[in-house]
């Protein structure tokens, strides 16, 4: 049985289907960018926090990006080795420890945010600017509907 666009079938043109097809482009583009910088999508969600929201404590860091602070430190310890992350004991909290960027950070994180606009502008250019806004838009709306 042929779906409503000529030779496909009539799964493929379910709005299922075409976000799990889509995803799994995406994705593969995103982790090979990622595997060039030599990072992992948690580091890379660290580096971006830290890049927008600046110098940031070690918990309001692992909420941010959705990771256990138990599970935090090896990643942060990973970012550290590569010399893009200081640690350091807040003076006003000798409990709390502080991210921040270091100048090898920054420029990691500037180049991450132009590979991730360039992959989505190359993901995205079948359609119009007033399209991709709305895609955007449509998926922000029903990932908030189902993450709320």
């Amino acid at each position: 049985m042929k779906g409503e666009t000529g030779n496909q079938l009539s799964f493929e043109t379910g709005t299922g289907y075409l976000l799990a097809r889509l995803g799994s482009l995406a994705e593969r583009s995103w982790i090979g960018m990622l595997r060039r910088h030599n990072l992992t999508p948690t580091q890379h969600a660290v580096l971006r926090a830290l890049r927008e929201r600046g110098p940031l404590g070690q918990q309001a860091l692992s909420r941010l990006v959705a990771v256990d602070p138990r599970n935090v430190v090896p990643i942060l310890d990973g970012l550290a080795d590569q010399h893009m992350i200081d640690r350091h004991v807040d003076p006003s909290d000798r409990r709390r420890r502080v991210i921040t960027l270091t100048g090898t950070g920054r420029s990691a994180a500037d180049e991450l945010a132009k590979s991730a606009a360039d992959i989505e502008a190359d993901f995205l250019r079948g359609l119009g600017p007033a399209d991709q806004a709305a895609l955007n838009r449509l998926l922000r709306a029903l990932h908030a509907s189902l993450t709320a």
